[in-house]
């Protein structure tokens, strides 16, 4: 027979596993136009005018990358708890440089999913990447701090 507390266990794994799922997916997403077109993504770096020349090139280097090696390991399951440290680290400062950039009036390009000038940054922007980080401090704190194994646990004495 099984309990209330089995399906609990169940649905809550399932609800980590999606919403892993899904943030490894927007990271893999946004990485992908970055990569292919580097030049476009060093401009958005630059239109955010909050590094010099040499940190830019730098930033627009190594982001897409990091941002499609995170997205991997999300959807392989692979190295997760690194994967998820390094989404809350990218999604706070993503969270950090919008707001900034809305702070000081700055009509931009996000540069988030495309590198086109399409789509100026906004509050929905600033929501958008606020609940990624809200999302994945949620599952690092699940999958991590509290095990699924330890918080359903249920033994019979």
């Amino acid at each position: 027979m099984i309990s209330i507390g089995q399906i609990q266990k169940g649905f809550f794994t399932y609800l980590i596993f999606v919403v892993r799922l899904g943030i490894g997916c927007i990271f893999l997403w946004s990485s992908l136009p970055k990569i292919r077109q580097p030049y476009d993504f060093l401009s958005s770096v630059y239109n955010y005018e909050l590094v010099g020349p040499k940190l830019g090139v730098l930033v627009a280097m190594t982001l897409p990358w990091l941002e499609l090696l995170v997205g991997v390991c999300l959807v392989g399951g692979i190295f997760v708890s690194g994967a998820l440290l390094a989404s809350i680290g990218m999604s706070a400062m993503f969270t950090f440089v919008i707001a900034s950039a809305l702070y000081r009036g700055l009509e931009i390009s996000c540069g988030c999913f495309s590198t086109s000038e399409i789509g100026v940054i906004s509050y929905t922007t600033l929501i958008r990447t606020f609940m990624i980080l809200l999302f994945s401090i949620a599952v690092y704190i699940s999958v991590i701090v509290l095990p699924v194994e330890k918080q359903f646990s249920i033994r019979s004495k």
